[in-house]
């Protein structure tokens, strides 16, 4: 039977999975792409959070119809969007390239610092299973570690703007490849614990006949 316990894992199995997938692609574009323009780069980051985002929503009408609880996933989802919206389309004339990509990079920072503090509370409340609560927690530890990563340091001029985005981009990347293989991973586990209950349900089912 299923070892979760709160209402957040009742999202489709393909929803960790289609994140995991987008993550696990875009951590590996940002980690080992040979372009290191900063416009490149930024792109990257806004269509990543982009698709994220449109995942997320359409887990939030698969919740919605199905009556389950959709408020935070709907939450999530517009977080993403307004992120990849934010880092897009943000062009201030009056703002340096050390402002824009140190903004940049707090918006990405407080992302993550966000949603690993969100996966390590999951972690603790969400499964019996200790597999399943050990994977979130340290996944939401490891984010934690990256967050504090990403915000410090300091620009020490302008030539050296591009080459400290980059740095902080290789640490959003190496985010993204962590947490999207546990997505992956989590997704198809989900869907193996899924089978298992319907399997479960239709013997008992037999039983009573």
């Amino acid at each position: 039977m299923s070892n979760t316990t709160k209402k957040f894992i009742e999202s489709h199995w393909l929803t960790f999975a289609m994140k995991g997938a987008v993550s696990v692609v875009a951590g590996l574009c940002l980690m080992f792409s040979r372009n290191q323009d900063t416009h490149y780069l930024t792109q990257i980051l806004g269509w990543t959070m982009f698709g994220l985002a449109l995942v997320e929503l359409a887990n939030v009408v698969y919740r919605k119809k199905r009556s389950h609880n959709w408020g935070f996933p709907l939450f999530l989802g517009f977080l993403e969007l307004a992120i990849s919206v934010a880092l897009l389309y943000t062009v201030d004339p009056n703002m340096t390239d050390e402002s824009l990509v140190a903004l940049r990079i707090a918006i990405l920072a407080g992302y993550v610092a966000f949603a690993s503090i969100v996966t390590i509370a999951m972690g603790f409340v969400s499964f019996n299973n200790m597999t399943d609560r050990f994977m979130w927690i340290v996944n939401g530890a490891i984010g934690a570690v990256l967050a504090f990563l990403m915000l410090g340091g300091a620009t020490s001029g302008s030539e050296s703007v591009g080459a400290f985005f980059n740095t902080k981009v290789l640490v959003f990347g190496t985010y993204l490849m962590v947490n999207g293989l546990t997505d992956l991973f989590f997704g198809v586990h989900s869907k193996d614990e899924k089978l298992e209950d319907k399997a479960v349900r239709k013997a008992i089912r037999k039983a009573k006949k």
